[in-house]
Protein backbone atom coordinates (compact mmCIF):
# COMPACT_ATOMS: atom_id res chain seq x y z
CA UNK A 1 0.00 0.00 0.00
CA UNK A 2 1.17 3.51 -0.82
CA UNK A 3 -0.29 6.44 1.14
CA UNK A 4 -0.36 9.73 -0.75
CA UNK A 5 -0.86 13.20 0.68
CA UNK A 6 -2.64 15.32 -1.93
CA UNK A 7 -2.29 18.59 0.00
CA UNK A 8 0.23 21.34 -0.89
CA UNK A 9 3.67 20.28 0.29
CA UNK A 10 5.12 23.39 1.93
CA UNK A 11 1.84 24.72 3.25
CA UNK A 12 0.54 21.45 4.70
CA UNK A 13 2.61 18.26 4.24
CA UNK A 14 5.85 19.70 5.64
CA UNK A 15 3.99 20.85 8.76
CA UNK A 16 2.59 17.38 9.47
CA UNK A 17 1.47 14.30 7.59
CA UNK A 18 0.42 10.68 7.98
CA UNK A 19 3.34 8.40 8.82
CA UNK A 20 4.99 6.89 5.69
CA UNK A 21 2.88 9.08 3.35
CA UNK A 22 4.55 10.55 0.29
CA UNK A 23 3.79 14.04 -0.95
CA UNK A 24 2.15 14.37 -4.35
CA UNK A 25 0.14 17.61 -4.29
CA UNK A 26 -2.88 17.42 -6.57
CA UNK A 27 -1.73 20.58 -8.36
CA UNK A 28 1.52 18.79 -9.32
CA UNK A 29 0.12 15.30 -9.85
CA UNK A 30 1.01 15.08 -13.54
CA UNK A 31 4.62 16.12 -12.83
CA UNK A 32 5.15 13.67 -9.95
CA UNK A 33 3.64 10.44 -11.25
CA UNK A 34 7.15 8.90 -11.22
CA UNK A 35 6.75 8.63 -7.43
CA UNK A 36 3.83 6.23 -7.86
CA UNK A 37 4.60 2.48 -7.94
CA UNK A 38 5.15 0.82 -11.29
CA UNK A 39 2.74 -1.92 -10.29
CA UNK A 40 -0.67 -0.59 -11.36
CA UNK A 41 -2.40 -3.10 -9.05
CA UNK A 42 -0.74 -1.68 -5.93
CA UNK A 43 -3.17 -0.18 -3.40
CA UNK A 44 -3.06 3.62 -3.49
CA UNK A 45 -4.68 5.54 -0.63
CA UNK A 46 -5.11 9.27 -1.13
CA UNK A 47 -5.94 11.72 1.63
CA UNK A 48 -6.08 15.48 2.06
CA UNK A 49 -7.51 18.02 4.50
CA UNK A 50 -10.70 16.20 5.46
CA UNK A 51 -14.31 15.86 4.40
CA UNK A 52 -14.53 19.37 2.97
CA UNK A 53 -11.33 19.06 0.95
CA UNK A 54 -11.65 17.74 -2.65
CA UNK A 55 -7.95 17.23 -3.40
CA UNK A 56 -7.71 13.52 -2.57
CA UNK A 57 -10.76 12.68 -4.70
CA UNK A 58 -9.35 14.67 -7.62
CA UNK A 59 -5.98 12.91 -7.38
CA UNK A 60 -7.65 9.51 -7.07
CA UNK A 61 -9.54 10.11 -10.32
CA UNK A 62 -6.28 11.06 -12.04
CA UNK A 63 -4.61 7.87 -10.78
CA UNK A 64 -7.49 5.76 -12.12
CA UNK A 65 -7.25 7.59 -15.44
CA UNK A 66 -3.62 6.52 -15.89
CA UNK A 67 -4.36 2.89 -15.16
CA UNK A 68 -4.22 2.25 -11.42
CA UNK A 69 -6.81 -0.36 -10.49
CA UNK A 70 -6.85 -0.31 -6.68
CA UNK A 71 -7.36 3.32 -5.72
CA UNK A 72 -8.94 4.41 -2.46
CA UNK A 73 -9.63 7.69 -0.66
CA UNK A 74 -9.39 8.27 3.09
CA UNK A 75 -12.06 10.98 3.09
CA UNK A 76 -11.64 12.02 6.74
CA UNK A 77 -8.06 12.91 5.87
CA UNK A 78 -5.21 14.25 7.97
CA UNK A 79 -7.39 15.78 10.73
CA UNK A 80 -8.89 12.38 11.57
CA UNK A 81 -5.52 10.63 11.48
CA UNK A 82 -3.98 13.30 13.71
CA UNK A 83 -6.75 12.86 16.30
CA UNK A 84 -6.32 9.08 16.37
CA UNK A 85 -2.53 9.33 16.53
CA UNK A 86 -2.74 11.74 19.46
CA UNK A 87 -5.15 9.48 21.31
CA UNK A 88 -2.98 6.36 20.91
CA UNK A 89 0.50 7.81 21.35
CA UNK A 90 0.50 7.35 25.11
CA UNK A 91 -0.61 3.73 24.74
CA UNK A 92 2.03 2.70 22.22
CA UNK A 93 4.95 0.64 23.44
CA UNK A 94 8.19 2.62 23.60
CA UNK A 95 10.61 2.00 20.75
CA UNK A 96 13.76 0.25 21.93
CA UNK A 97 16.65 1.31 19.72
CA UNK A 98 19.92 -0.60 19.64
CA UNK A 99 22.77 0.24 17.31
CA UNK A 100 24.42 -2.34 15.10
CA UNK A 101 28.12 -3.02 14.59
CA UNK A 102 28.63 -0.34 11.96
CA UNK A 103 28.17 3.39 12.46
CA UNK A 104 24.55 4.35 11.85
CA UNK A 105 23.33 0.77 11.49
CA UNK A 106 20.49 -0.63 13.56
CA UNK A 107 20.79 -3.92 15.39
CA UNK A 108 19.11 -6.53 13.19
CA UNK A 109 17.28 -8.34 15.98
CA UNK A 110 16.06 -5.04 17.43
CA UNK A 111 14.88 -4.04 13.96
CA UNK A 112 12.95 -7.29 13.52
CA UNK A 113 11.36 -6.87 16.95
CA UNK A 114 10.18 -3.32 16.30
CA UNK A 115 8.98 -4.26 12.82
CA UNK A 116 6.92 -7.08 14.30
CA UNK A 117 5.58 -5.44 17.45
CA UNK A 118 5.32 -1.74 16.60
CA UNK A 119 5.72 -1.17 12.83
CA UNK A 120 3.92 2.17 13.00
CA UNK A 121 6.73 3.57 15.13
CA UNK A 122 9.17 3.39 12.19
CA UNK A 123 9.34 5.53 9.09
CA UNK A 124 10.77 2.76 6.91
CA UNK A 125 12.27 4.13 3.70
CA UNK A 126 13.22 1.72 0.93
CA UNK A 127 15.84 3.40 -1.26
CA UNK A 128 15.88 0.80 -4.03
CA UNK A 129 14.67 1.50 -7.54
CA UNK A 130 10.90 1.43 -8.16
CA UNK A 131 11.05 -1.83 -10.12
CA UNK A 132 12.90 -3.54 -7.26
CA UNK A 133 10.38 -2.18 -4.76
CA UNK A 134 7.46 -3.38 -6.88
CA UNK A 135 8.90 -6.90 -6.98
CA UNK A 136 8.85 -7.17 -3.18
CA UNK A 137 9.31 -4.95 -0.12
CA UNK A 138 8.63 -4.58 3.59
CA UNK A 139 4.86 -4.11 3.94
CA UNK A 140 5.11 -0.76 5.76
CA UNK A 141 7.93 0.72 3.68
CA UNK A 142 7.67 3.76 1.46
CA UNK A 143 9.80 3.86 -1.68
CA UNK A 144 12.11 6.83 -2.15
CA UNK A 145 14.88 5.81 -4.60
CA UNK A 146 18.40 6.74 -3.52
CA UNK A 147 18.77 9.43 -6.17
CA UNK A 148 15.78 11.27 -4.72
CA UNK A 149 16.70 11.04 -1.04
CA UNK A 150 18.60 14.32 -0.93
CA UNK A 151 15.49 16.32 -1.83
CA UNK A 152 13.52 14.61 0.99
CA UNK A 153 16.01 14.97 3.84
CA UNK A 154 14.70 18.32 5.07
CA UNK A 155 11.24 16.82 5.62
CA UNK A 156 12.39 13.81 7.67
CA UNK A 157 10.71 13.83 11.09
CA UNK A 158 12.74 14.40 14.25
CA UNK A 159 10.27 12.60 16.53
CA UNK A 160 10.08 9.24 14.76
CA UNK A 161 12.55 6.43 14.16
CA UNK A 162 13.73 6.56 10.53
CA UNK A 163 15.33 3.45 9.04
CA UNK A 164 16.69 3.27 5.48
CA UNK A 165 16.69 -0.15 3.82
CA UNK A 166 17.81 -1.67 0.53
CA UNK A 167 18.92 -5.17 -0.48
CA UNK A 168 22.54 -5.10 0.72
CA UNK A 169 23.06 -2.11 3.03
CA UNK A 170 25.00 -0.14 0.40
CA UNK A 171 22.37 2.32 -0.78
CA UNK A 172 20.72 2.53 2.63
CA UNK A 173 24.09 3.34 4.20
CA UNK A 174 24.67 6.02 1.58
CA UNK A 175 21.29 7.55 2.47
CA UNK A 176 22.24 7.56 6.17
CA UNK A 177 25.46 9.48 5.49
CA UNK A 178 23.61 11.98 3.30
CA UNK A 179 21.40 12.73 6.29
CA UNK A 180 24.49 13.07 8.49
CA UNK A 181 25.93 15.63 6.08
CA UNK A 182 22.75 17.68 5.68
CA UNK A 183 21.14 17.31 9.13
CA UNK A 184 23.90 16.27 11.56
CA UNK A 185 21.71 16.98 14.58
CA UNK A 186 19.10 14.43 13.54
CA UNK A 187 19.80 11.49 15.86
CA UNK A 188 16.86 9.21 15.11
CA UNK A 189 18.09 7.94 11.73
CA UNK A 190 19.55 4.48 11.08
CA UNK A 191 20.08 2.09 8.20
CA UNK A 192 19.84 -1.68 7.87
CA UNK A 193 23.27 -3.20 7.20
CA UNK A 194 22.24 -6.61 5.91
CA UNK A 195 21.40 -8.67 2.85
CA UNK A 196 17.64 -8.75 2.44
CA UNK A 197 15.66 -11.00 0.11
CA UNK A 198 12.17 -9.63 -0.50
CA UNK A 199 9.17 -11.60 -1.71
CA UNK A 200 6.13 -10.30 -3.55
CA UNK A 201 3.82 -11.15 -0.64
CA UNK A 202 5.74 -8.92 1.76
CA UNK A 203 7.71 -11.72 3.44
CA UNK A 204 11.47 -11.36 3.65
CA UNK A 205 14.73 -12.92 4.77
CA UNK A 206 17.44 -10.88 6.49
CA UNK A 207 21.02 -12.18 6.57
CA UNK A 208 23.52 -10.36 8.76
CA UNK A 209 26.86 -9.73 7.02
CA UNK A 210 29.82 -11.68 8.39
Amino acid sequence: MVIIDSRPKRAKYDKGHVATAISIPDSQFDKLTDQLPQDKNKILVFYCGGLKCPLSHKSAKKAIAIGYTNVKVFSAGYPAWKNVAAATTSEAAPVQIKSGKDEGSIDIEAFKKVLKENPGSILLIDVRDPDEFAAGAFKTAVNIPSEKIESKIKSLPSDKLVVFVCSTGSRSGEAFYMVQDMRPNLKNVYYLEAEVTFNKDGSFKIVEPK
